[in-house]
């Protein structure tokens, strides 16, 4: 992964990467949520002045998920409104429908042989009858339909974009691609720990995992868009400089 440290040093990236993991165990241990929430939220305002520092530039669904995903945050500390965890659900749903978006556009590069098809359908019909039995077992624990729907969307598009990413790695294996797995990996077993914390059973070492990978996932996709936005940026720079030089061609 050549590019991986375009957006920070060595040396910035295993200290921030060790004070996610930290502060958020520490936090959950001693049950000082509130510093685990202040460190996630801060995190996506502390990475965004990081990022257009380097760049100038930001792709709007890009923007578009970081915000949604914000919003979710934010609404998803403990306040006294009724409609907050919706909202939070809501925004959720909305920054992972577009990260399934741009998994999409990915799709038409992918081509896959016989073998590697019929193992992506057999995992994708395993994990969705473990999601279906899940699901099964606790629908009676939600308050309302609203919840219930809210939750089997976002799980719905938790299943869509892991099998996506799983199936865009395996099609081609770059740096980008397994980047991007990880990204969602985070965010899938994020979601995974919070819906245990929420209606199985509360563990701190849970909770804190959770925030660490909701850190490590925002944090690899800010990665992500920079090395996105710097290969757009040379694509860009190749064809300015190709136009130039047949400009510059005198006819014979």
């Amino acid at each position: 992964m050549n590019r991986w440290h375009a957006l920070l040093s060595n040396w910035a990236i295993s200290i921030m990467l060790a004070l996610i993991v930290a502060i958020n165990l520490v936090s959950s241990y001693y049950e000082l949520y509130f510093i685990s929430n202040a460190v996630i939220l801060g995190l996506i305002p502390a990475l965004l002045i990081i990022y257009f520092d380097k760049q100038k530039l930001m792709a709007t669904i890009f923007c578009a998920i970081l915000i949604l995903y914000f919003v979710g945050l934010i609404c998803s500390v403990p306040i006294n409104f009724e409609l907050s965890s919706k909202l939070s659900e809501s925004s959720f749903i909305g920054a992972y429908a577009l990260m399934v978006f741009v998994m999409i556009g990915k799709l038409k590069h992918v081509k896959f042989e016989g073998v590697v098809s019929w193992y992506l359908i057999i995992v994708l019909l395993i994990n969705t009858y473990l999601m279906y039995a899940m699901f099964v077992n606790v629908q009676d624990s939600f308050n309302d339909s609203v919840n219930l729907t809210l939750s089997v969307s976002k799980g719905v598009l938790l299943l869509v974009m892991g099998f996506l990413a799983f199936a865009i790695y395996l099609s081609k294996e770059t740096s980008q691609t397994i980047l991007f797995l990880t990204i969602v990996c985070c965010f899938v077993f994020a979601d995974v720990l919070s819906f245990t914390n929420s209606l199985y059973v509360q563990f701190w070492l849970f909770e804190g995992f959770q925030k660490t990978l909701q850190g490590l996932g925002l944090f690899l996709l800010y990665v992500y868009i920079f090395n996105h936005q710097e290969s757009v940026k040379g694509i860009v720079i190749t064809e300015s400089a190709e136009s130039i030089t047949e400009s510059n061609q005198l006819p014979v």
